[in-house]
């Protein structure tokens, strides 16, 4: 798409704050407006779409993209990206760990245990974990918990958690980062350490190490985004 505004202000709405483009407010994908939080947040997309050539780029916009996304598809049904969420709790990364060799499992317990114990804590249910691939059921109890814990959050810290989850395969760390119990940075490493591990003993390998860095690239974008919609 060739870019068709020269001017981009943000204008304060009675539901948050806009941002407009030659004076027209911006629209989602979904032709939804784009009602923000925050106006750090507004001030932040504004400057993606200020820095676009004559072509936009939307994938030089993650802010836009994430807003977008949070508004077209979490607002109409939040109830639908709880449940996704309380799901990742059967296939959490943090709970399958490696037998060997011991080096990893003593890297995996001493990054991952005292996460999972902190979110046992704050969900009221602790995590089972096993060693291996085989597949191991938590009870419905410590999902209905990390449903009503996630169903407090407003439209943008569940995206922000929903994302966080995907890219980590982890909604504990999701949790953490959203929580302020951790930051990005230390989420991202726990989510890497087998990756981490592998290439340390091995050697880099080029797909692994540029999808490492997409992760983070991705997850940092996303912690940057909920900082902004929270006003900090």
């Amino acid at each position: 798409m060739r870019r068709f505004y020269s001017e981009v202000e943000v204008s304060s709405d009675p539901q948050g704050f806009l941002v407009e483009l030659d004076a027209r407010p911006v629209m989602s994908p979904g032709k939804n407006h784009l009602i923000l939080p925050s106006r750090g947040l507004a001030d932040a997309v504004a400057a993606e779409w200020r820095v676009q050539g004559e072509k936009i780029k939307p994938y030089t916009m993650p802010l836009m993209s994430l807003a977008s996304t949070a508004i077209d598809r979490v607002k109409p049904c939040p109830m639908r990206t709880i449940t996704s969420i309380a799901a990742y709790a059967q296939t959490d990364l943090l709970c399958y760990r490696a037998s060997e060799p011991e080096q990893l499992v003593v890297l995996q317990n001493k990054a991952w245990q005292p996460l999972l114990d902190w979110c046992g804590v704050v969900i009221g249910k602790p995590f089972a974990v096993t060693a291996g691939v085989m597949p191991i059921e938590q009870t419905a109890a410590l999902e209905a918990s990390l449903t009503k814990l996630v169903t407090k959050y407003d439209l943008f810290s569940l995206m922000g958690l929903y994302q966080l989850t995907n890219i980590s395969g982890s909604v504990v760390i999701g949790l953490a980062i959203v929580e302020g119990h951790i930051k990005a940075i230390e989420g991202i490493k726990a989510a890497q350490i087998d990756d981490l591990y592998q290439i340390e003993a091995w050697g880099k390998d080029t797909e692994a190490t540029a999808r490492i860095s997409r992760e983070r690239k991705e997850m940092q974008e996303v912690a940057e985004f909920l900082r902004l919609a929270r006003g900090e």
